[in-house]
């Protein structure tokens, strides 16, 4: 292979052709005359670009306070640590997510506790959390799975009663409300979002934490900042993760566009859901309300039991005919990192595993073409269709 051509799977992020890809950032010239000009300024971190994205962000999400860091992950990480997170403390996490949520964890030495999912937004079965909780429970991470928020009343009234801290992963969410109310990741004690090119705005690789409480906002920063509360006076242990300006720049020119991004991919949801609403075989996402969600993911579920092929027969078959699908995510209980925790037993994780076994995200982005749009259910029905079983 030279070397500049792209990686196998780089169609997947790509318009190459009749092939609609899984994912694509939403740039104009706004973002590279951005990026230049934090060049050309030779600041190039920690400088007036990250304390602007940061006020922005917090504007907007009705925070008192917002961090940016390097990626999610990140982000994660430094808002368990400034939660108090020892090692040997227990954390949960649903066991369907991105590995971050329950990983994170593991890097302070915390235990991750896995939770089974519901089927009806995929986020964590709050049917199950409080059967989780021991006297070494600190925090319960909710994931706001595809962009849409989970279940927080009633996570929000066990945490108090059982007095344990809610870190929302909300890296998918952005701009996504509870119930009509509160913008997801303000709702809990600290609250953490992803900037990667998947995401509904991009800085390349950023993450965001927001809290409206003082003492976490302060530790936050200083443990992104290795710790360091004065020049070379390292108070806590922190670590270099800071985001860049030239980054903090891409991330202001997106967020003026959140809002209308928010919009178009309601739009686009909105013609998957004529299409595929009534058609056998296909489960489209079930909203709360449609301010409840901003359409990260657009993931449906396939009835099984009325084809006769399984779910990666389907995603093969449309990748041959040029349309990006992917799993997100795998149950995490099955994965080898988290052997150490186990055993586990998969009849505490159906849902998850009904998930696994049946569940495929398409195609959606800001600048996805009616045409593109068209393509996919034409093609995502032929392919069910071709497989439907007769009696």
């Amino acid at each position: 292979m030279k070397a500049t051509e792209p990686p196998a799977k780089d169609w997947l992020f790509r318009d190459t052709g009749k092939s609609v890809p899984l994912a694509r950032a939403w740039f104009d010239d706004a973002e590279p005359t951005a990026a230049a000009d934090v060049v050309r300024s030779g600041w190039l971190c920690q400088g007036p670009k990250v304390a602007q994205f940061e006020t922005e962000f917090a504007e907007m999400m009705g925070a008192k306070h917002a961090i940016a860091v390097s990626n999610g992950s990140i982000a994660l990480l430094v808002a368990l640590q400034s939660l108090g997170l020892q090692p040997g403390d227990e954390v949960i996490a649903p066991n369907m997510t991105f590995i971050s949520s329950a990983t994170a964890a593991m890097v302070l030495g915390g235990v991750p506790r896995l939770c089974d999912i519901n089927l009806t937004n995929y986020c964590i079965d709050v049917d199950r959390l409080e059967s989780l909780i021991t006297p070494k429970t600190r925090v319960i991470i909710p994931v706001h799975y595809a962009g849409q928020t989970a279940d927080m009343d009633a996570i929000l009234d066990l945490a108090k009663r059982r007095g344990l801290h809610i870190l929302e992963d909300a890296a998918e969410a952005h701009l996504a409300r509870y119930n009509g109310g509160k913008f997801a990741g303000t709702i809990g004690d600290i609250g953490i979002f992803s900037f990667t090119p998947t995401k509904p705005i991009t800085t390349g690789e950023g993450g965001m934490i927001v809290t409206d409480r003082d003492d976490l906002a302060d530790q936050c920063r200083l443990i992104r900042n290795f710790g360091d509360s004065g020049k070379f006076h390292w108070d806590v242990m922190g670590f270099n993760y800071r985001l860049n300006e030239v980054a903090a720049a891409i991330g202001i020119c997106q967020l003026a566009k959140l809002e209308q991004i928010v919009r178009m991919r309601h739009e686009k949801a909105k013609v998957y859901d004529a299409a595929f609403a009534d058609e056998p075989g296909i489960i489209c996402p079930e909203i709360r309300r449609p301010e409840d969600i901003n359409y990260q993911l657009y993931t449906i579920r396939l009835q099984l039991d009325l084809l006769d092929a399984d779910r990666d027969t389907i995603l093969d078959e449309l990748s041959n005919l040029g349309v990006a699908t992917r799993l997100y995510y795998p149950s995490l209980h099955t994965q080898g990192v988290f052997a150490q925790f186990g055993p586990y037993r998969d009849e505490d994780f159906p849902n998850s595993l009904e998930f696994e076994r049946s569940a495929l995200s398409l195609p959606i982005f800001t600048g996805m073409t009616q045409e593109q749009l068209e393509y996919v259910c034409e093609s995502l029905l032929k392919v069910v269709r071709s497989h439907r079983r007769t009696k």
